[in-house]
């Protein structure tokens, strides 16, 4: 809970600035490069989250990774949540940016969930469709559950709509469990 309370703050801050300067898409992407660095190096990834390694050592380290890709807006950023003693937080400070930045461009992520994947054409029709229903700029992640069967589960923020064959067979086991001998009748 503490987590995502930090880091709406921060991601607020850092959104704010991004609107501000008019860049919002850029420094969406820097921030993605820095998680995706960090994710991909576990040595890097331990001395950020590791509280007795310096805030001064933190921000060296970054500005010499990043000081060639990044803005000076993102590496400010950086500098300020290693000062603070945020950098565990980072990554769920670019989720809730993401979201601030997805609301402000009008865009809503929709997870897909199909027994196979889906084809393009597909695709296209359910991301159609939902922008049509939602008044959103769809983003579709398609994943796949070979468990449903047939069907697709779509969520879009806490709204799930569940068309699969499982989740029918689920509610069919359901209504036959309600069904007492005496309804069925026995006959003689």
């Amino acid at each position: 809970m503490l987590e995502n309370a930090v880091a709406r703050r921060y991601a607020q801050a850092f959104f704010a600035i991004a609107q501000e300067k008019n860049e919002l898409d850029k420094l969406e992407e820097e921030l993605r490069f820095v998680i995706e660095t960090i994710n991909s190096n576990p040595e890097l990834k331990m001395v950020l989250d590791h509280q007795l390694v310096a805030p001064e050592e933190k921000k060296e380290i970054l500005s010499n990774i990043f000081s060639q890709e990044l803005s000076e807006i993102t590496l400010n950023f950086l500098a300020v949540i290693a000062e603070k003693y945020r950098a565990p937080y980072i990554e769920e400070i670019y989720k809730q940016f993401v979201g601030f930045a997805n609301e402000a461009k009008n865009i809503a992520e929709a997870y897909i969930k199909s027994a196979q994947p889906l084809g393009d054409k597909d695709l296209a029709a359910i991301q159609e469709k939902l922008s049509k229903a939602t008044c959103k700029n769809i983003k579709l992640i398609n994943e796949v559950d070979p468990n449903l069967i047939g069907g697709v589960v779509v969520r879009i923020g806490d709204k799930v709509m569940d068309g699969s064959i499982l989740r029918r067979l689920d509610l069919l086991k359901e209504k036959l469990m309600q069904i007492s001998v005496k309804e069925i009748g026995v006959r003689n």
